[in-house]
């Protein structure tokens, strides 16, 4: 991998971390728990319930990708960057540009 794509590689994670910073940011309100004094109905409550189950779902996928992330935020600068970690073979830039945090090519993956 040369130093041009590690640090596009590098630009497209720190986008990714903002943005998935800001969904964090307003999912958090949706994730409050549902007090029960709130004047709403059986269904609606069941609703609310069911709701932030959803969002608590959300909030933990976008947790984990973010310390993906961030792990391959510090990753990009080691020699193995790129490199998959099971077979040892490059992993395609195009693939790293729409997921750098992965470390598997697509072949081992599908196994």
């Amino acid at each position: 991998m040369t130093k041009e794509e590690k640090t596009q590689v590098v630009s497209i994670i720190e986008d990714e971390i903002h943005k998935l910073t800001k969904k964090a940011e307003e999912l958090k309100s949706f994730t409050e728990p549902i007090s029960p004094d709130d004047a709403i109905g059986r269904i609606s409550r069941m609703d609310a319930i069911n709701n932030k189950s959803v969002f608590d779902a959300s909030m933990r996928n976008i947790q984990t990708r973010l310390d993906q992330l961030a792990q391959a935020l510090k990753m990009v600068k080691d020699a193995d960057f790129g490199i998959c970690i099971k077979c040892r073979k490059s992993i395609p830039f195009e693939r790293l540009k729409i997921r750098p945090e992965t470390r598997l090519c697509v072949n081992c993956l599908k196994k």
